[in-house]
C-alpha cells in the first residue's frame, strides 16, 4: 500500500532543507517505496533503481515546491514518481540501444532478460500516477493532484515523441542544431520541465511562477542533453556509467558530432559520415570521432550552446522571489557549465 510510506514530515525549523537534505529525503522515500515493493517485480525494480543516479527529476519537484513557498514532505511521493518514470525509460532505452550496462552495473535486460525488463519498465511507467494520488494523504488538495496528473501524462507523451524523433534522425546528418534541440526539447526537457511544474502545482503556485519554473526546466533539459552528449569525450567511462560508444553504434548524430560535421572540411565530413554509417563500437571509432571534434572546434561550439541555455535558466528563475530553493535550482544549472579537459588523442583520420 503506497499511502503512509516515506520520510516523516519536516519539523517547522527545517521547512527549507538544504540540497543535501532534500536528496536524503528522496533516498529515504525511495527506500521506503522499495520496502513495500513485493512479488516478481521487486528484485528487478531494486536493481533498476539502485544505486540511485543523480535524482535530478525528484530534486526538481521538491526544490520547485520549496521555491514557491511550499513544503517538501507533501510532494515527495510525486518526486519519487518522476524518478520511476525516468528509470523506466532508461530500461527501454538500453534495450533499444543494445547497451549492456547502466550506472556501472549490468543493464536490467542483461540481468533479468529482455521480456521481464520490458514488463518491469511498464510497471515503473504506471506507478507514478498512484504516487501522485498518495500526495492526497499528505494534505495536497485534489484539484492540484488532478492538474499535476495532467502535467505528468503530457510529459510522458512528449518524451515518447522525442524518442521517435531521435530514431528518425539516426544515421543521417541533415539535422541542424535547431532540429537537434527540437528533438532534445521533446526527449529530455519534458520530464525536467514537468518535474518543475508538478512541484509548483502541488505547492499551489501562481500560474506565472509555475510557467517560469517550466521554462527553467525546459532550458535545463536542453543544456543537460547537450552536456550528456559530451560525456563520451570528456568523462571517464566509470563516471559516465554507460557505454561511451552507444550513440555512435546506434548511428545517432549527437550535438558535438553534428556541430563537427557542420564545421569540418570535406575530408572530415566524409570521415564522420562513414563512421556514423558504420555504426561501429570500439575505442578506434571513438578516437577518430574525438579527433575530428577537436580539430573542428566542436567542443567549444557545444559549450557555447550549453552556455546559452544556462543563461535562459537564470532568466526564468529571475521571475521568482529569491530564496534558498531558487539558489539551489540556479546552482544545478550552473553546474552544467563545467568543462573538463578532453583527453588528448592522436589526430587520427
Amino acid at each position: 500500500m503506497i499511502a503512509g510510506f516515506g520520510a516523516a514530515p519536516l519539523a517547522v525549523a527545517d521547512t527549507v532543507p538544504t540540497g543535501d537534505r532534500v536528496r536524503a529525503m528522496v533516498l529515504d522515500e525511495l527506500g521506503a517505496y522499495l520496502s513495500t515493493d513485493s512479488g516478481a517485480l521487486s528484485a528487478l525494480h531494486s536493481h533498476a533503481l539502485r544505486p540511485a543516479g543523480k535524482l535530478l527529476r525528484p530534486l526538481l519537484v521538491v526544490q520547485s515546491a520549496l521555491a514557491v513557498g511550499g513544503s517538501a514532505h507533501p510532494v515527495l511521493p510525486a518526486a519519487l514518481g518522476l524518478e520511476l518514470l525516468h528509470v523506466g525509460s532508461l530500461v527501454h532505452d538500453d534495450i533499444i540501444d543494445g547497451d549492456t550496462e547502466r550506472r556501472g552495473r549490468p543493464a536490467v535486460h542483461q540481468r533479468f532478460g529482455t521480456d521481464r525488463a520490458i514488463v518491469g519498465a511498464d510497471a515503473l511507467f504506471v506507478q507514478p500516477f498512484a504516487l501522485l494520488a498518495a500526495c492526497r494523504q499528505r494534505g495536497v488538495p485534489d484539484e492540484r493532484i488532478v492538474a499535476a496528473t495532467q502535467l505528468l501524462a503530457e510529459a510522458g507523451r512528449q518524451l515518447c515523441q522525442g524518442a521517435m524523433l531521435e530514431l528518425d534522425q539516426a544515421g543521417t546528418f541533415p539535422t541542424t542544431p535547431d532540429e537537434y534541440f527540437r528533438m532534445a526539447g521533446l526527449k529530455t526537457s519534458p520530464l525536467l520541465s514537468g518535474a518543475c511544474r508538478i512541484g509548483a502545482t502541488l505547492a499551489g503556485a501562481s500560474p506565472a511562477s509555475t510557467a517560469a519554473l517550466g521554462r527553467y526546466g525546459h532550458a535545463l533539459g536542453l543544456a543537460f542533453q547537450a552536456r550528456d552528449d559530451l560525456l563520451p569525450y570528456d568523462t571517464p567511462h566509470e563516471a559516465a556509467g554507460k557505454p561511451a560508444d552507444s550513440d555512435l553504434a546506434n548511428q545517432r548524430p549527437t550535438l558535438p558530432v553534428l556541430l563537427a560535421h557542420r564545421l569540418a572540411d570535406a575530408r572530415d565530413r566524409r570521415l564522420l559520415e562513414r563512421l556514423l554509417a558504420e555504426g561501429a563500437r570500439g575505442s578506434d571509432t571513438r578516437a577518430r570521432t574525438d579527433a575530428v571534434l577537436r580539430r573542428t572546434g566542436a567542443f567549444d561550439a557545444a559549450h557555447a550552446l550549453i552556455e546559452e541555455q544556462v543563461h535562459e535558466c537564470g532568466r526564468a528563475l529571475s521571475e521568482l522571489a529569491p530564496g534558498p530553493a531558487v539558489t539551489a535550482l540556479a546552482t544545478l544549472a550552473e553546474g552544467l557549465r563545467d568543462r573538463p579537459v578532453p583527453p588528448t588523442t592522436a589526430p587520427l583520420r
